[in-house]
């Protein structure tokens, strides 16, 4: 298993997958670099792609405001995988970065072939949400 490949699995997201079912997802991924300070996604447009850093660092903007940072091991976007709904925040690189880049059609192609990846996907999802409402 290369780094990449552990580092995918150590995402909470994919956590529950096989080794095989993590391959294939990062099989269909792509790895973009940043420079410093170029934006990577804007807030309010349609999200369509899982980010997760590699290296380097990058920056977390809401509304103009800066809310934190992501280093390698972190991600974002992962709600894109299942929707294309607006992004909650603008994301930069804060030094020059590495991130695997798994885009939904790409993800949905990779679900046909392992459609057991969608059922351990919603159990994560579903302990998530039960978490979120017990916090209410």
């Amino acid at each position: 298993m290369t780094t990449d490949t552990q580092m995918l699995a150590g995402v909470p997201l994919f956590s529950r997958c096989t080794t095989a079912e993590i391959e294939a997802v990062t099989s269909r991924a792509l790895v973009n670099e940043f420079e410093t300070g170029q934006l990577i996604v804007s807030q309010g447009t349609p999200g369509t792609a899982f980010y997760l850093v590699l290296e380097g660092r990058v920056e977390v903007e809401k509304d103009g405001a800066h809310v934190g940072g992501l280093g390698p091991g972190e991600f974002f976007g992962e709600m894109a995988l299942l929707d294309s709904a607006p992004r909650s925040a603008t994301i930069r690189a804060a030094e020059p970065t590495r991130c695997m880049m798994l885009s939904s059609w790409d993800f949905r192609a990779a679900l046909e072939q392992h459609p057991s990846v969608a059922v351990k996907l919603l159990e994560v999802l579903t302990q998530r949400l039960r978490a979120a409402d017990a916090r209410c």
